[in-house]
């Protein structure tokens, strides 16, 4: 029996679940929000914490990507193999989300209000005098240690709470059938959910009152710390969520967690050979890159333009917060609207929407910065905004968009150029690609803007190298989807072209 015929029209589009999957759906849902949510928050409060760290700026993100949430995620994937063997499959979520709640309270009640002491003061001048300015960056990163390790954990709630945790539980009590058809609906909610996540922490700087300044001598301590309960706070409640899906929704038995099925990885080089033999998965491979590259360059400028703006970390916090919102919002458009834009108006169309996107407001991000340093700097003002400002702008919707067009559709659109494909061309061919796209991709571009830094000294000074790299990005991400259109459409693809 079809879904459609099974459930109308509306419901097989809106909500395809039978009756006695409602409360497994719904509870799944919730926890998936809950995690979302949180991860939102920690998210803009890493990067604020980073951006006004002492001696700290943009130029810190890609020294910490690299040397930092590198070695990260591989410990935390060791850490984690260690669990799984002293733990059950359902004791471990417990300790894991235990692990990251305590660490954030001991840094918001104990770390923080002692920060100044911990600094590696000394040690930053003496680098600072005997390194090239281009090292700036890096000694940021040593001297402010707890900063540093403060955003290595947030990040990893991404990796670990969702990635591996929510997700390998989802897999392991859902069959293939029912993941078809409620899978979709997980991936909406966590559309929506930076929008109240982005909400919940500007309630929680604005408005909430809990009295914190007998621990901290700053408003900015005092928010933090509010933050730090918010987070908490939805962690238990997790846990209690999570508790009650596993003894009263789904089976989930108690045996040691099974070590999981490896997926295949390629090398960097057997994924290049692997690639070179096929156009066709040479250019998912492109734009895949060219997403990863993009927004890692994009990300750094626009943190460095709000590092410049707003000199209070609350202002620049709840500016943050707004962008968050405005990523939940317009992913949900733009996923609501997927189904309808695939079959109207063809896959090359809807995977075009995250380069062309990008490639306007980079337009007038670009622009604001070049006349910015200009003579014509006084004369660009815009409904009382000077460049400045204007940049901030331009790229917080620059940034909106694109992380909004990542979970949204270019997701989807690059899954979809996998299906024509034999199995094992999609096997290998994702392999690779997934590899080059998030190892390559991001670590590549990490690397190369520590290079322009340590070279030139700046990331400002490194702005017209960058600029000119993504016009070069941009231009081989459209080139490839226009040659991965024309072939989906010629391998008999049913989705309309």
């Amino acid at each position: 029996m079809s879904q459609q015929k099974e459930f109308g029209f509306w419901r097989s589009l809106f909500w395809p679940i039978r009756k006695h999957e409602c409360a497994k759906v719904l509870s799944m849902l919730s926890l998936l929000f809950l995690l979302c949510i949180s991860y939102s928050i920690l998210r803009n409060l890493k990067d604020t914490l980073l951006l006004n760290a002492k001696g700290s700026g943009a130029e810190a993100i890609p020294f910490i990507k690299l040397w930092g949430m590198l070695p990260a995620a591989f410990m935390a994937t060791w850490v984690y193999t260690r669990l799984c063997r002293i733990f059950s499959r359902k004791n471990i979520f417990y300790v894991v989300i235990a692990g990251f709640l305590a660490f954030f309270l001991l840094f918001a009640f104990i770390i923080y209000p002692q920060i100044d002491n911990l600094y590696l003061t000394r040690f930053g001048a003496f680098c600072k005098d005997n390194l090239p300015a281009g090292f700036k960056g890096m000694i940021a990163l040593v001297t402010n240690w707890p900063i540093s390790i403060f955003y290595i954990i947030a990040e990893l709630w991404s990796m670990m709470m969702l990635a591996v945790l929510f997700w390998g539980f989802a897999n392991d009590t859902t069959d293939v059938a029912e993941a078809k058809r409620t899978y979709g609906i997980l991936n909406v909610g966590s559309n929506i959910a930076p929008i109240l996540g982005g909400s919940l922490a500007l309630f929680a700087t604005e408005h909430l009152k809990i009295p914190l300044g007998f621990l901290h001598s700053s408003e900015w301590g005092e928010t933090l710390a509010r933050l730090m309960l918010v987070v908490t706070a939805l962690g238990l409640i997790s846990m209690g969520l999570y508790r009650y899906i596993t003894s009263k929704v789904v089976s989930y038995d108690e045996k040691p967690a099974a070590k999981n099925e490896i997926k295949e990885r390629l090398s960097v080089r057997d994924s290049i050979k692997f690639l070179s033999k096929s156009k066709y998965l040479l250019c998912i491979a492109l734009i895949v890159l060219g997403y990863n590259i993009a927004i890692n360059f994009t990300d750094i400028l626009w943190k460095e333009q709000l590092k410049r703006l707003f000199s209070n970390p609350k202002d620049m916090l709840n500016h943050m917060n707004t962008v968050t919102v405005w990523i939940g919002v317009f992913a949900t458009v733009l996923g609501t609207l997927f189904s309808l834009m695939i079959n109207r108006l063809g896959w090359t169309f809807v995977a075009l929407l995250t380069p062309m996107m990008m490639v306007t407001m980079a337009i007038g991000f670009f622009s604001c910065l070049f006349l910015g340093k200009s003579d014509l700097a006084s004369s660009l003002i815009f409904m009382g905004l000077g460049p400045q400002a204007l940049a901030v702008y331009f790229g917080s919707m620059q940034n909106a968009l694109s992380k909004a067009g990542k979970y949204s559709v270019f997701d989807a659109t690059k899954e979809m150029a996998f299906l024509p494909l034999d199995q094992e061309a999609k096997r290998k061919g994702k392999a690779a690609i997934d590899g080059l796209g998030s190892g390559v991709g991001k670590s590549g571009a990490s690397l190369l803007y520590q290079a322009f830094i340590i070279v030139l000294g700046s990331v400002s000074v490194s702005t017209p190298y960058i600029a000119l790299l993504l016009v070069a990005v941009f231009a081989a991400w459209i080139y490839s989807v226009f040659n991965v259109g024309k072939a989906f459409k010629g391998l008999n693809e049913p989705v309309k072209e």
